[in-house]
């Protein structure tokens, strides 16, 4: 957690659990070596940048292995944009954690990007990152009370 205290008193916020360091996936990375990445960095996925380092989607495992994002098994090669997920579920750092566990319980998705006031990358949070925090009692229910 970004402060070393406890979220007990205020509202815990989406800031003090993100992960800062996200590993982003560029748009015209072949798909197989971002697999490899994702195997190598231990993550389910990441989001994807495109030429100007803007946001354009999320690529998971998931992605990689659907057999309907698939373009042909004849395409010599596959890239992270033809698989990806175009959709975008993002938080801001200064939410709440309720908003962001409602947000991915309501949507599905395992994987919020976190943006700045200025629509900046500036970490992403996951259900791991939640779960670490109750676990390490950085967070507790009455976080949640709102949901």
């Amino acid at each position: 957690m970004a402060s070393g205290v406890l979220c007990l008193v205020a509202m815990c916020k989406v800031e003090d659990l993100m992960t800062r360091k996200v590993l982003t996936v560029a748009a015209e990375a072949d798909a197989n070596d971002a697999a490899w990445g994702f195997t190598m960095k231990g993550v389910s996925g990441a989001p994807v940048k495109d030429e100007s380092g803007n946001i354009i989607g999320v690529l998971s495992k998931s992605d990689l292995v659907d057999p309907e994002k698939r373009v042909s098994e004849t395409d010599a090669r596959v890239t992270a944009r033809d698989v990806m997920t175009p959709l975008l579920f993002a938080a801001r750092a200064s939410d709440p954690v309720s908003f962001a566990a409602r947000r991915m319980v309501e949507t599905g998705a395992h994987r919020l990007v976190v943006v700045d006031d200025g629509g900046a990358l500036v970490g992403i949070i996951t259900p791991m990152d939640i779960l670490r925090g109750l676990v390490e009692a950085k967070i507790d229910a009455r976080d949640f009370d709102a949901i």
